[in-house]
């Protein structure tokens, strides 16, 4: 064959695998973030089924008291502490209010559908100049609403996080007080106690109540009424409250300023962390509960309520895990902030583990969950008669252990995304932690999988090798 005749011959292209547009494109925004987020409570269904199948081998309808040691007390945590807490309720503080030492800071990003309403509730109450919005990069028409309403807009190009924007407003603060607010609370006509800082207490929290529109916004009108009136208020003697909520709260500015350097910027935990800190300082002036009630916009589905908690609220339990056990072995530091302390880090975290190896056990032994459940009920009944304010349906009481449960498997999903969050960051050697949304795909593809995976070969081993029973299976 001639040079020619080999340099006329056609060339084939390297073969290439063609996938479909549509697979492409798929894969393309699929969103790692939140899929151990969305993977846990699968997780959790098959390793409950598994387990009771394969180790229980069914449903057992009589009582098997080798478990009960173990099992009831453990599910009956929170009621026990609900009911404890009713008996050492303690009054709310309130002292005058002078608005002109205040300026409200709101954290807002892409809020064009509720910012408007906040900050007309707010205008009623402060001139403009002592309300600043700083727009998280916002790339809705959050800047000209604020504009309109002729306060003080601070436009952050990227977005940098709630915390840092916030730090980043601090500087056009020139009050003492700062009322940090989100952009969908709403304070009306609420006493703001700037009388309690000028005693020299660090920071004022209120008690947030949800506007109801939903029967799911029905359970968390209970839970909020119970956190604020019964959780937080026995604290008011010592000033230990243990967190003022990320809805509302109003502190000392050089407070504020000093956390600047101290805490991580992470958007889970926000609020906890930064009560913590005030706890955790030498200086400590204390954080009380203020008789001022505030709304705010729960989620109205249960659906947004998980994505609330697995996204949001919990991981920040997890990441705060440190504090409470500085707080545990730190000096001085009263007892009621040591117990809270205790509560979140061994009775919570700590025992969560228990509960999610012990759950196939309390379903397929439904006589152990008819006791749990009439247990728990009769400890939420005191807890309800006891309140004093609007108490709400009774139903939500009867069918507030399902809640729980709802919750256990929230805290499993919010345990996989710090954990994910955390790989992402240390892989991608980022300074901050919220940084974790502009790492590149294959690592959040890798640490979403490895996360996945471990959690899902701890059920599956129990199954294989029972070792749950040398907690549960006490013989008695």
């Amino acid at each position: 064959m001639s040079d020619i005749e080999v340099l006329a011959t056609p060339v084939r292209p390297p073969y290439r695998i063609r996938v479909p547009r549509l697979i492409r494109n798929s894969v393309k925004h699929l969103n790692f973030d939140t899929w151990p987020g969305f993977a846990m409570p699968a997780v959790l269904c098959a390793y409950t089924a598994c387990y009771g199948l394969y180790v229980l081998h069914g449903f057992h309808f009589l009582l098997n008291d080798t478990y009960a040691v173990i099992l009831i007390p453990l599910w009956l945590v929170d009621g026990l502490r609900g009911s404890y807490e009713v008996l050492l309720r303690r009054n709310y503080k309130l002292d005058a209010e002078d608005l002109r030492k205040i300026t409200v800071v709101i954290a807002c990003k892409d809020g064009e559908a509720v910012i408007g309403h906040t900050l007309a509730d707010l205008r009623k109450r402060f001139p403009a100049r002592h309300i600043i919005v700083a727009s998280n990069g916002s790339s809705d028409r959050t800047c000209q609403i604020v504009r309109r309403h002729g306060c003080v807009c601070l436009e952050i190009p990227d977005a940098i996080g709630k915390v840092r924007a916030i730090h980043y407003a601090l500087d056009a603060v020139q009050t003492p007080y700062v009322l940090l607010l989100d952009d969908d609370t709403l304070i009306g006509d609420a006493p703001m106690p700037t009388g309690l800082l000028d005693q020299g207490f660090t920071a004022v929290a209120f008690r947030v109540y949800v506007k109801v529109s939903t029967w799911v916004t029905k359970f968390q009108a209970y839970e909020y009424r119970k956190s604020a009136d019964i959780g937080k208020r026995r604290h008011n003697k010592r000033a230990t409250v243990q967190n003022v909520s990320g809805a509302i709260g109003l502190f000392q500015l050089s407070e504020l300023k000093r956390q600047v350097d101290l805490h991580t910027g992470e958007f889970s935990g926000e609020d906890l962390q930064r009560t913590l800190l005030i706890h955790l300082s030498e200086e400590r002036g204390g954080v009380v509960l203020a008789d001022s009630i505030v709304l705010t916009a729960p989620p109205a589905t249960f659906m947004q309520l998980y994505r609330q908690r697995v996204f949001g609220w919990f991981p920040g339990l997890y990441a705060n895990l440190g504090n409470f056990l500085r707080l545990l072995v730190k000096r001085n530091i009263p007892l009621a902030l040591r117990e809270d302390a205790f509560y979140n880090s061994v009775l919570v975290v700590g025992l969560d583990t228990l509960r999610f190896l012990a759950l196939p056990i309390m379903i397929f032994y439904p006589a152990y969950f008819a006791i749990m459940y009439l247990c728990y009920v009769a400890l939420e009944t005191v807890t309800y008669l006891r309140y004093q304010g609007q108490r709400g349906p009774y139903w939500v009481v009867l069918l507030y252990p399902f809640y729980g449960l709802f919750g256990l498997y929230t805290r499993l999903g919010a345990f996989a995304v710090f954990l994910y969050r955390r790989s992402v960051v240390r892989l991608s050697r980022f300074t901050f932690l919220d940084d974790y949304r502009r790492a590149n795909r294959f690592v959040k593809f890798a640490s979403a999988f490895t996360v996945i995976t471990a959690i899902t070969a701890v059920f599956a081993l129990n199954v294989l090798y029972h070792y749950a029973l040398f907690f549960t299976n006490v013989r008695l």
